[in-house]
């Protein structure tokens, strides 16, 4: 059984923080690791997130906004870590670029499952992670900078055959799929805001997850994101056994070093060759299929460096997750014909919602609350409530000043 927040503190002496306390992805760290009796903290910059109302959380720390200011969160967020003695700071969401930024700082405190900040900072441009993707197995679609409004025109003409999306971007909210001519015109690359134009590839979409150290694979998940909310975000995660994608992750941590969460997205055409889409140096949906391996996850953290992972990765469970109320409200409706339906009960029953839990009930009813305040801001931002949800986290490339 989970501890409330008022209970005994856990035998164990690892203490973690876990920022992105807004995203299902923190929830499910949180109730991993309390399943190991570790001491469990979550941190984030909105009132109401999620994992705040978990059973699994000693602590919360409410931040400043990142995009207000890299050194001013940093400062708090070393606070926090000092304040719950952490011996971790794990980030979720994209916060994590810039906790990279400040990692020496927040170093001084604890460990920190994140990147240096250079390497995030390539990795999360989509130009230079298709370059990137030339010294591995599984490669980028050829991949054409738009950086000026000529070179849009240059490629105006082949617009069916191509994907088009800004440099930096999330949730493919603004993926234009083989735009017409007028879909076409709303788009203005330029050097200080660029865009991409990229071969279309049409199959399989296939997401990973993965932990590394010192650029040793320590837990791996790969999955078909069968059904989403639009073009962006999986809603339902169906486990894949892919050796090519694992030895991509694989080659991916040898070629770089990288340390912290990293997901991939694939695209498998019929003729079974994979593409690489592009790269997530974050926390993704994927950790969710790692569910009751809380000790294995734990003892991740614990080891001492990568010869944990380099000896035995640990691979996600087969069952398959789902986040219950984005399907009944988002993908139930849309499902046409008898066969389609028998199908979506069908997945209905086999997968585990990601969000309640008996064990943990109140997270259930608080994700109503998160998402009211998501809505507020979109509202007050003017913005859509997907953008709303990293409007005050999110790095575009900005310059967030000298590393500390």
């Amino acid at each position: 059984m989970f501890l409330n927040a008022s209970s005994a503190a856990p035998t164990s002496t690892t203490r973690v923080l876990i920022t992105g306390a807004r995203a299902p992805a923190c929830l499910e760290w949180a109730r991993l690791l309390r399943r190991a009796e570790c001491a469990v903290a979550v941190a984030d910059s909105t009132a109401f997130p999620i994992a705040r109302f978990s059973n699994c959380v000693e602590r919360w720390f409410r931040l400043p906004e990142p995009v207000k200011g890299a050194d001013a969160y940093g400062e708090a967020l070393l606070e926090a870590a000092g304040a719950f003695r952490a011996d971790w700071t794990v980030p979720t969401c994209e916060e994590a670029f810039y906790i990279a930024h400040q990692k020496r700082r927040l170093e001084q405190k604890c460990r920190v499952l994140v990147a240096d900040f250079a390497l995030m900072a390539r990795v999360h441009n989509k130009l230079e992670f298709a370059r990137l993707s030339c010294e591995l197995a599984i490669t980028a679609p050829p991949t054409r900078l738009l950086d000026f409004p000529d070179a849009l025109s240059e490629v105006a003409g082949r617009s069916r055959e191509l994907v088009f999306k800004p440099i930096f971007s999330r949730f493919a909210a603004q993926t234009l799929i083989k735009p017409d001519a007028k879909e076409l015109a709303g788009i203005r690359p330029t050097t200080a805001q660029p865009w991409i134009a990229q071969e279309f590839v049409t199959g399989r979409e296939l997401c990973s997850y993965s932990i590394l150290l010192d650029g040793a694979v320590a837990a791996h998940a790969c999955y078909h994101p069968k059904y989403r909310v639009g073009q962006g975000s999986g809603i339902y995660l169906d486990p894949v056994d892919s050796h090519p994608i694992q030895e991509f992750v694989e080659a991916f941590g040898v070629v770089t070093r990288y340390t912290g969460q990293v997901g991939f997205d694939f695209i498998e055409p019929g003729d079974g060759r994979l593409s690489v889409l592009e790269c997530n140096p974050r926390a993704t949906s994927g950790i969710h299929l790692f569910a009751d391996q809380g000790v294995e996850i734990a003892s991740i953290l614990n080891s001492s460096g990568s010869s944990l992972a380099r000896a035995c990765p640990l691979l996600a469970t087969g069952t398959p997750r789902m986040v219950k109320v984005a399907m009944a409200l988002f993908a139930g409706p849309k499902i046409r014909g008898r066969a389609a339906r028998n199908e979506y009960r069908g997945d209905w029953r086999r997968a585990r919602d990601i969000v309640s839990s008996h064990e943990d009930r109140v997270p259930a009813l608080a994700q109503w609350l998160s998402l009211g305040e998501i809505y507020l801001r979109a509202v007050r931002l003017g913005c859509a409530p997907l953008a709303a949800t990293t409007a005050d986290i999110e790095w575009n490339g900005q310059s967030l000043g000298a590393q500390p």
